[in-house]
């Protein structure tokens, strides 16, 4: 029997995948990180890389230990183009790809600046954002890489810098998850294995695709070993737990704890 397991098809997402294709009775299905979530709950997968709100809003989810997508300081493929400044915002085109960043984006206006009636709605990803007709637009992944501000007319602002200047502390943008009781010690075992394969492997994964996002190979190295960080360490929970709390304060989500796995990877 195969384990179905969903993952994300960014740049970001490839050192945690790293060699789980070759796996015997392992199948990848790609798609998108709200689409992935919305298969989970159906429980067409057993595992899948998430944005991290939506654990905070399905109570059937449980996060995996000790692995995630974070960044403390900029991040540089979670950013909102900006085509007024911030306090004249009054509309935002959002990526329909990511819910963590378009939560992010959210807390931006009605926690940090005080200013909630900012709508918000949702596009497709585009590589030109000038070409929305929004006051905002917030790209993720591979499409805020590519995208070019200095063509167009806005200016981008880097929501993982904004965070961790407001906070002081990481984000988490994204989660392996299962439902309960979906998860057996060998796949959490798995998972930890192709993390650390591709974090010895980041260079090379950065090298392969730089052709095929047409980005420099060294911009890419350096995202993947200076901007982004892959283990859920006691920071990066902080950083998580402040994140549900003001989420759910606004009304974003409805958990109010980090619905953690009870099996502990470095035990096993």
């Amino acid at each position: 029997m195969k384990v179905r397991i969903g993952v994300v098809d960014f740049v970001n997402a490839r050192p945690l995948v790293h060699g789980l294709d070759r796996e015997r009775g392992v199948e990848l299905v790609y798609d998108r990180p709200s689409r992935l979530a919305q298969s989970l709950r159906r429980g067409e997968l057993d595992v899948a890389l998430v944005s991290s709100i939506e654990c905070f809003r399905s109570p059937e989810l449980r996060v995996v230990p000790e692995i995630g997508i974070c960044s403390e300081g900029p991040v540089r493929s979670v950013k909102l183009f900006l085509r007024k400044p911030l306090e004249q915002v009054e509309r935002i085109a959002c990526d329909a790809g990511s819910r963590s960043g378009a939560a992010l984006a959210r807390l931006v206006f009605v926690e940090f600046l005080q200013r909630p009636g900012v709508s918000t709605f949702e596009i497709e990803p585009t590589l030109e954002p000038a070409s929305v007709d929004a006051d905002a637009v917030l790209l993720v992944g591979d499409p805020a890489l590519r995208a070019k501000p200095g063509s167009t007319s806005l200016e981008p602002l880097d929501l993982g810098w904004f965070w961790t200047d407001r906070t002081g502390l990481p984000f988490v943008y994204a989660v392996w998850a299962s439902r309960r009781g979906k998860v057996s010690e060998e796949l959490l075992a798995l998972l930890l294995r192709a993390r650390d394969r591709g974090l010895m492997e980041r260079s090379k994964i950065a090298a392969a695709a730089a052709g095929e996002l047409e980005l420099p190979v060294a911009g890419l190295a350096q995202y993947l070993t200076r901007n982004l960080r892959y283990q859920l360490g006691e920071r990066e929970i902080k950083g998580l737990e402040r994140f549900r709390d003001l989420a759910a304060q606004h009304g974003m989500c409805n958990r109010h704890d980090v619905p953690f796995l009870k099996v502990r990877m470095h035990a096993l």
